[in-house]
């Protein structure tokens, strides 16, 4: 089966669109999970990445390509800053907004320089496979047995992502110059489009899933607190008030109260 460029690419936007336009609702309706911001933005740069790409089919502009692979680069980032976030942990975006920077520069000078494409295509790994690979760590690395069927679902697209980090360079080392560096020609690898699409979508879902069902877990857990803490308080006035409806010790015992304790006239 052969895909069409201009449908794939179509495709490809749209998908990345709607999953920004969710995560957009998503944080404005769960205010407190700062993950779908972080989300939204890195996927409404996937989706510029995309226009970028495709617009590169019209005008051959080297610019284009930097800024394709800029975008997806740093949305990477913020996907996996955003997982981070999720779990509690700090979101280094600040950092990963110089390593785009960097990445911006050497790319663009490689672009400038015509440098082989052996070297483009170790740019693109060195960048890509270790912040796609990094959400991969953050989730697998979380011992929760309730996020296990979110989780298998990231880990699944974090790994093809991951691995397709590496695809350019393992074109051009087999010798496949006729194929652009960032995913293949869609006209003779159909099969490597279908699978690095079902790889981002799978991460898409997996990544809102589990988002979701880490907060339905929160909620649960606040919940049982305020229940047992509600139960706690409700022992304790039930004990104070047992306290208080019982009579004096001194009443009990028998022994003179201030009325009785009175001196009698005369000697004793």
């Amino acid at each position: 089966m052969k895909i069409d460029v201009t449908t794939f690419q179509t495709v490809w936007l749209i998908t990345f669109l709607c999953s920004a336009l969710i995560s957009t609702a998503l944080s404005r309706m769960f205010a407190q999970v700062g993950a779908f911001r972080f989300w939204a933005v890195g996927f409404y740069l996937l989706a510029t990445a995309t226009a970028c790409f495709t617009l590169h089919k019209i005008w051959h502009n080297d610019l284009l390509l930097v800024a394709t692979a800029t975008l997806a680069l740093q949305s990477r980032i913020l996907i996996w800053s955003g997982t981070r976030d999720l779990f509690g942990a700090s979101a280094p975006w600040r950092a990963g907004l110089v390593v785009t920077a960097v990445f911006c520069v050497l790319h663009g000078a490689a672009l400038a320089w015509n440098a082989p494409l052996v070297v483009r295509a170790v740019l693109l790994a060195l960048f890509f496979a270790p912040c796609r690979a990094a959400t991969l760590y953050e989730v697998c690395r979380r011992r929760r047995p309730h996020l296990g069927t979110a989780r298998m679902l990231v880990a699944v697209g974090s790994g093809i992502a991951t691995l397709n980090a590496i695809v350019p360079l393992v074109l051009v080392l087999l010798d496949r110059a006729n194929m652009t560096l960032l995913y293949g020609n869609p006209r003779s690898t159909s099969v490597l489009y279908a699978v690095v699409f079902a790889g981002d979508l799978l991460l898409t879902i997996g990544l809102i899933v589990l988002a979701l069902h880490h907060l339905i877990v929160e909620r649960d857990m606040l919940a049982t607190l305020d229940r047992g803490a509600l139960e706690r308080l409700a022992e304790a006035r039930e004990t104070r008030g047992l306290r208080e409806s019982q009579p004096p010790r001194s009443e009990v015992l028998g022994h003179d109260t201030s009325a009785q304790c009175q001196s009698l006239p005369g000697p004793v």
